[in-house]
């Protein structure tokens, strides 16, 4: 019998329970390492991808206050002046990278900051040129000062590319501002060119891996062109980049962001705080179960995470944790909804449930995906997945409360409109993050064991649409033969 779940469309202090990163497997919480494939290839299928993504030139000023807010000590001040052969003009020559890493140590800015060289890094096939840890990462193997064949993904805070002067893809306000003039339909802040294609999808796939091995909101990054730099932020919204700076020659603004940077919680530095560590007697129960499940037979506690579902269809928003390994389906696509499908133990019921991460579009008119369940089982609607609960993912755990307004929202699309710097409609969408927990687990469609259970299978497929679409007028929209599972047992009667 199938189950077929529903289309949908697409300065605080730092909390005492820290986000989970580097207590996962080295395969990340999310997925897998990176998928394979000709770089070339991959980087212009997701610069094609993210073509309209691209949100600026912001001013530095406005991006500094704006998202990482002065430290309450001031700064020291460096007397660093860096010499044009700081850092090469040729990306293939590295030895300049260790170079601004001392200097950078040296002036005393980044004291809860580790910075690593990894760019000859061999453990990995997305590396950029500096990955930097947090002080907190310090024990960590795979960050140990001068250790340059380890990158571990899962507590990278954020990281620095080093690029040639010509690589600079980012268009500049004057020039989008003759293009917008010109045409009322300018959507792309790159300048696209063949070169275009390969910068920009490297930068996205860099952050595409980091938001995949972490639990993560958003993320902050710097690319260096010759001697200039921008910030960049980026989230499941899209990227804002700034204006470009003299770093080389006025180090003060690249300064003033790592220092500023120092001192931010963990939320204002993008961590999703609602995903935390699992107690030994936790892990226990869990593990006993979650090995039960087919290709689960080996996790261990180190992969399990503790995830919070927020029920925001009860009065004061029920809270339930979850516990999961490794998701074991993950969307690699950094923008948009951003799917993420665990097998999940219930410590209260002690049963297994598939629970469901993903970024909701938040628009008038578009229902939840838990709202939709609920129709459709309140219109008895047969053969489908028997719904648990669902709700936006709150910005702290302290504040699962449906009447506290702070969950995890985008904040990309925010700028596109009413800001005079940034020109044209870059095609960005606001997006909430959202998990619902389905307690039916089924079969792929294509474990059938004979003709008759498939053609049974199809059929109450067919049937849960067609009532589905009569009772309450919904309808998929994505048939597919992923999205119906068979189980055993009738989960509604009709």
């Amino acid at each position: 019998m199938p189950t077929t779940p529903p289309n949908s469309n697409p300065p605080g202090s730092i909390p005492s329970n820290t986000p989970l990163r580097k207590e996962v497997s080295n395969a990340g919480p999310h997925s897998s390492t990176p998928a394979k494939s000709r770089a070339s290839s991959r980087y212009k299928n997701m610069a094609f991808d993210a073509c309209e993504k691209f949100v600026g030139p912001m001013p530095v000023e406005s991006f500094l206050s704006e998202f990482v807010p002065e430290a309450s000590n001031t700064r020291p001040t460096a007397a660093i002046t860096f010499a044009h052969k700081t850092v090469s003009q040729n990306e293939n020559e590295f030895a300049s990278i260790a170079t601004l890493i001392q200097l950078i140590e040296d002036a005393g800015i980044c004291p809860n900051l580790q910075f690593i060289n990894t760019t000859h890094c061999i453990s990995a096939n997305l590396k950029p040129d500096i990955a930097i840890y947090s002080g907190t990462d310090r024990d960590d193997p795979g960050t140990q000062s001068g250790s340059q064949r380890s990158l571990n993904r899962t507590a990278v805070d954020l990281w620095i590319e080093n690029k040639n002067e010509k690589d600079d893809v980012f268009r500049d306000l004057e020039e989008m501002g003759r293009e917008a003039r010109a045409k009322s339909d300018l959507k792309s802040h790159i300048r696209w060119t063949k070169g275009a294609y390969r910068v920009s999808g490297q930068l996205i796939a860099y952050t595409s891996a980091i938001h995949r091995s972490q639990f993560r909101v958003f993320s902050f990054s710097v690319v260096l062109f010759g001697n200039t730099g921008r910030l960049l932020r980026w989230d499941r919204s899209g990227v804002i980049y700034t204006e470009p700076f003299n770093w080389s020659t006025q180090p003060d603004t690249l300064f003033e962001f790592l220092w500023r940077l120092n001192f931010l919680s963990d939320v204002k530095r993008g961590y999703g705080t609602t995903v935390t560590s699992v107690a030994d007697d936790e892990a226990e129960a869990a593990l006993s179960k979650l090995r039960t499940y087919e290709g689960l037979e080996n996790v261990a506690k180190a992969d399990l995470h503790k995830l919070l579902v927020r029920d925001d269809h009860t009065l004061n928003g029920q809270i339930k944790y979850f516990i999961a390994p490794s998701a074991v389906w993950d969307s690699e696509s950094l923008f948009g909804r951003s799917t993420f499908g665990y097998i999940a133990y219930d410590p209260e019921t002690t049963n297994l449930v598939y629970l469901k991460d993903f970024w909701r579009t938040d628009c008038d008119g578009i229902q939840k995906e838990g709202d939709v369940y609920r129709e459709l089982h309140d219109a008895q609607v047969p053969h489908i997945a028997k719904f648990g609960l669902a709700g936006d993912v709150p910005l702290l755990p302290e504040c699962g409360r449906t009447d506290c307004p702070a969950v995890h929202r985008t904040m990309t699309q925010e700028f596109v409109k009413g800001c005079d710097w940034c020109p044209g409609q870059p095609r960005v969408d606001p997006y909430v993050h959202y998990r619902l927990v389905l307690e039916t687990l089924g079969e792929p469609l294509h474990t059938f064991k004979s003709t008759r259970e498939l053609c049974e299978v199809i059929r109450d497929a067919i049937t849960a649409h067609t009532v589905a679409y009569e009772r309450v007028g919904i309808l998929h929209r994505d048939v597919s033969a992923g999205n119906i599972l068979i189980t055993e047992d009738e989960i509604w009667e009709s």
